[in-house]
């Protein structure tokens, strides 16, 4: 049979089935999905069809940073379950997709019957008993009308790019959380420099102010105040050496090494000024975020599930078929008059099954509304996630000049005092004090470039991470370089 026969048959045989639907008791009517997917983003033909790079913490410079993530994208425990779940549902394609090809066995059968007297076969071998004996190929093949196993391998498919875009949502996450980390381990070393300096300069003033006490220049009263302000500093040194060395460890443990291997780490040395404010960011970029591609998929998956379940509720045509050997008794089993074959198709439809298709039906479409549902929250999420990472930013840089002009105001009167000293017109007290307001205005300066670099680890990820190539065309560089 051509090509072109088997497409007239096929046709014509798809329209008496169609036919024979029509009359059927079951059918789908009146159960279909109530939700519709909020309007995405298109993304670029790349991004449709690849994640973004996972190597977008390298613009930042840190070698040691490089290091620790390259491990904890390598040994975490989680990216291996992902990765597993991954290379499942790539052995799920296979199994669907071999749905599509004809099934052939080999069977042999030769056993001891009765024949019984009042049936078919008639004497002498009625009433006797001899072997029955069967040696052949069975065959067969489902005819894929309605798209079963095509919704079947499409299904697969949707499963599979679930779950690569649910390891890159893993990848992503680890990443950033270490990056996050390193980040505040970044922020405490920075505040426990410059604590330990303020203690420096308070320790020269109570000196100068025990000399001026036992001059009798001063009651000590302002001895005690500092005396009081050094042992709050101490405290606050300590507290913050603790929080250094917890969160050392939890870098460690992050990056799959052993908690104590953190407290051997170098000190960071971010370059902050890589990571430049965002000068605008496309809409387009919701289409990158690897959550977003899980979601879809998901309702992708869901559809194909349903529509699996949908073709249940047509015909099912089988094409089977027998070629072999029969025979009674072993001596004539492989003779070529004992040869046999059959074909033919075989077909089904549910006329009445008590409502468990439209059930089962029914219950497919409301996983298709709850991954819409959730398809359209994670969309919403992230636009919320993104709006609210630029407000951060755009909170900071207003921060920024307020706190920078604090700083420069403070660095210009220590200078101004100290050259007054020089002059002899004053002591070294008010030049100490001069140089302790300037050090707590350096370090809310540094407070506030800690909490703008997480806010742009933070836009990173709300855009679905970016590698080093592309990161400068999503976040240009600042015009203003954070304090270092």
């Amino acid at each position: 049979m051509s090509q072109h026969q088997f497409a007239g048959w096929r046709s014509m045989a798809a329209s008496g089935l169609s036919a024979l639907v029509l009359a059927a008791c079951v059918s789908p009517a009146g159960i279909a999905p109530q939700l519709k997917p909020l309007p995405a983003p298109a993304a670029a033909p790349a991004a449709q069809n690849s994640f973004p790079s996972e190597r977008w913490w390298a613009v930042f410079g840190d070698k040691q940073l490089d290091e620790l993530v390259d491990a904890a994208l390598r040994d975490n425990p989680s990216l291996a379950a992902a990765a597993m779940r991954l290379q499942r549902a790539r052995i799920l394609i296979d199994a669907a997709d071999a749905a599509y090809g004809p099934s052939v066995t080999l069977g042999a059968n030769p056993t001891q019957q009765r024949f019984a007297e009042h049936h078919l076969i008639p004497a002498p071998v009625a009433g006797s008993v001899r072997s029955n004996n069967r040696l052949g190929l069975d065959f067969s093949g489902e005819i894929d009308f309605w798209g079963k196993q095509r919704a079947a391998l499409d299904g697969a498919i949707a499963q599979e790019k679930l779950a690569a875009a649910d390891l890159q949502v893993a990848r992503l996450s680890i990443a950033s959380s270490l990056v996050r980390s390193w980040v505040e381990l970044d922020r405490l070393t920075r505040q426990r420099n410059l604590l330990a300096q303020q203690l420096a300069v308070r320790e020269q003033t109570l000196a100068l102010q025990r000399l001026r006490e036992k001059a009798g220049f001063e009651p000590g009263v302002e001895r005690m105040q500092s005396e009081a302000a050094m042992a709050s500093m101490r405290g606050e040194l300590r507290t913050l050496e603790a929080r250094s060395l917890l969160q050392r460890h939890l870098v460690a443990v992050l990056a799959g090494r052993d908690p104590a291997s953190g407290e051997k780490l170098a000190a960071p040395s971010l370059q902050i000024d890589k990571a430049g404010l965002p000068a605008s960011l496309s809409a387009e970029v919701l289409a990158r975020r690897p959550d977003v591609a899980v979601s879809r998929w998901r309702v992708e998956a869901a559809t194909q599930d349903a529509a699996v379940t949908k073709a249940g509720f047509y015909p099912n045509v089988n094409l089977v078929g027998f070629v072999g050997f029969q025979s009674l008794g072993f001596d004539k089993w492989l003779d070529f008059g004992s040869r046999t074959y059959s074909v033919g198709p075989a077909i089904s439809l549910p006329i009445f099954d008590a409502g468990r298709l439209r059930a089962s039906y029914g219950m497919k479409t409301t996983d298709i509304d709850a991954a819409v549902a959730q398809y359209n929250q994670t969309l919403l999420d992230a636009m919320r996630e993104i709006v609210d990472t630029l407000s951060q930013l755009d909170s900071a840089d207003r921060q920024q000049v307020e706190l920078q002009t604090a700083y420069d105001k403070a660095r210009e009167v220590e200078s101004l005092l100290a050259q007054r000293e020089k002059k002899g017109l004053i002591n070294h007290l008010p030049v100490l004090s001069a140089s302790a307001q300037r050090l707590v205005a350096e370090r809310n300066l540094a407070d506030l470039a800690a909490f703008r670099f997480d806010s742009r680890i933070q836009l990173i990820r709300a855009i679905g991470g970016d590698g080093a190539a592309a990161l400068p065309a999503l976040l240009t560089a600042a015009n203003k370089k954070d304090p270092s």
